[in-house]
């Protein structure tokens, strides 16, 4: 493999872990329940299209709820762990688009 084939396949690592890393600390916002993380997804992201990237950076996210929710309460700077429920995620941010669909 020569030099381009390795600069475009680092160039997809991390461009995944980059982009990745935003998603699940977005993600993991919104579990905790800040009203900016909602608003911030509700104004970039449709429904469908929020949903492919949080399984697509599933490993992400998953990595980053455990840095930012286990390991502080492990330290003790952290009363409580939030709940990890990605349908509960989608739900709290999309509940309008999601009833309107329930409806149909």
């Amino acid at each position: 493999m020569g030099f381009w084939s390795y600069f475009f396949i680092y160039a997809a690592i991390l461009t995944y872990l980059t982009w990745g890393f935003v998603v699940a600390f977005e993600s993991v916002l919104i579990m905790t329940g800040s009203e900016a993380a909602k608003a911030w997804v509700r104004k970039r992201y449709t429904l469908k299209f929020f949903m492919f990237e949080v399984y697509l950076f599933f490993p992400l996210v998953f990595l980053g709820y455990v840095f930012l929710e286990f390991v502080p309460y492990f330290l003790g700077t952290s009363k409580k762990i939030a709940k990890f429920d990605i349908a509960n995620m989608i739900y709290e941010v999309f509940s309008e688009d999601l009833d309107k669909m329930d409806e149909e």
